[in-house]
């Protein structure tokens, strides 16, 4: 046999061998892939969801409704239509506010990541959303059955949420929608285009009412504490990720089952919390002297004057601190709209009714006293009472208490050589 024709010999078995081979392992990847379509199959029916394919993707989507009259807490969905109602005749312009909308355009939402992280590498694998309607409360949940999949995942959410534009989340603003948003940018060619949501962030609304109250502001301690709705059995936060890349490796529901429920929770705890701040913003529902505070505070941030004066007004008979803070507001307020008498009356009624006022009202009334009526004894007064305060409290350690001292200090020398000139006249 000639070396051309032992090679052309070689070249033919070597071929053959390559084939047998490419066979082998198309059979070991066909087998692979029936074995884990099997898996993801009994996980989906495990889970109570269903497969929704999408070109050579998959998304798993359960689906549940749950009725109007269900508890959550202290309340029942359908009370967001009341609350919704009430909005139309209250602020158009408070951060809550569903002024002009409908409950059911309200879209109550939450994720699971895998990470807390803002880069480009943390996923989004599930995906809980809720809307309430006459026939009851419609969840949604979207699950990512791995990595190759983020394209029939944002398809079905983005599908189907494409005609609700207003978010109500819990910390959404700053974690959960940016998340989205970046792994959007991956599959937005494949994917309905993400539509500009509204937000309402009820962390921003819960700490404003409740961070001097509770040790912290997250949504399981707001539901313990504030909504009375605490969870019997819960997988912590920080197991989601271990737990998800679990299933990553064996595609079973009892690895993700809870992670499931957890976002379950969070969702509907979501139509508790807004209905039950929205109450207590509106006026429907008492609230603790604490919270009416902040509740005006926030009024008048916002421009509407006569919420707020209202509130502080109710608050400024009583004789703890917060009477003495909304005694202090409402002189701002009066202030602000040139009634200098009924400011200064509120200011000298809140110093003498505590025991130590701060430097800021002392400060506030010596500027009516020397700007408004001239009298300069009593400002000298009053700022005296002011260095004094800050001495007191905190002597020469504090920067930001020196500087105020120091402007404190060329405020008195002023006053005192407008108190001379005044003399020798």
């Amino acid at each position: 046999m000639s070396l051309k024709q032992k090679l052309q010999l070689y070249k033919q078995q070597l071929h053959q061998a390559q084939k047998i081979e490419r066979q082998e392992y198309d059979e070991e990847v066909t087998e692979n892939e029936i074995a884990e379509g099997l898996e993801i199959r009994q996980a989906a029916r495990d889970l109570h969801a269903e497969i929704f394919p999408f070109h050579d993707e998959y998304v798993l989507v359960h689906t549940e409704r749950i009725g109007l009259r269900t508890l959550i807490g202290h309340y029942t969905p359908e009370e967001l239509f009341t609350v919704v109602e009430d909005w139309q005749r209250g602020s158009s312009s408070h951060p809550l506010s569903a002024y002009g909308l409908k409950a059911e355009e309200l879209l109550f939402f939450d994720t699971e990541t895998t990470g807390l992280a803002a880069g480009a590498g943390e996923m989004i694998f599930l995906i809980g959303l809720a809307r309430v309607t006459g026939e009851g409360v419609e969840l949604k949940q979207y699950f990512l059955p791995g990595p190759g999949h983020e394209a029939a995942f944002y398809h079905a959410f983005l599908n189907d949420s494409r005609s609700l534009k207003n978010l109500v989340t819990f910390n959404g603003k700053a974690f959960d929608w940016p998340r989205v948003k970046t792994r959007y940018q991956f599959v937005r060619n494949q994917v309905p285009r993400l539509p500009a949501f509204g937000h309402f962030d009820l962390l921003h609304a819960s700490r404003r009412l409740w961070k001097e109250r509770l040790d912290s502001v997250k949504l399981q301690t707001v539901e313990k504490e504030i909504l009375s709705t605490g969870r019997t059995e819960d997988v912590p936060g920080k197991m989601a990720p271990f737990l998800y890349f679990q299933f990553l490796k064996h595609p079973q529901a009892s690895h993700v089952a809870g992670i499931i429920e957890h976002n379950r929770e969070d969702v509907l705890s979501l139509i508790a919390l807004y209905i039950h701040l929205s109450k207590k913003v509106l006026g429907r529902i008492d609230c603790d002297p604490a919270e009416q505070y902040e509740i005006a505070r926030w009024y008048q941030q916002i421009g509407d004057k006569e919420r707020a004066f209202h509130l502080f007004q109710a608050l400024a008979d009583l004789k703890d601190n917060y009477g003495y803070l909304s005694k202090a507001r409402l002189a701002e307020i009066y202030k602000r709209e040139g009634h200098y008498t009924h400011a200064l009356t509120l200011m000298q009624s809140a110093i003498s009714g505590k025991a130590e006022p701060d430097d800021s009202l002392y400060i506030e009334a010596a500027k009516i006293m020397e700007h408004q009526f001239k009298k300069y004894e009593e400002a000298i007064e009053y700022t005296q009472h002011a260095i004094d305060y800050l001495q007191e409290k905190t002597g020469d350690k504090d920067e930001r208490a020196g500087q105020k001292t120091r402007a404190y200090l060329k405020r008195l020398n002023r006053l005192d050589q407008k108190l001379l000139k005044e003399m020798e006249r």
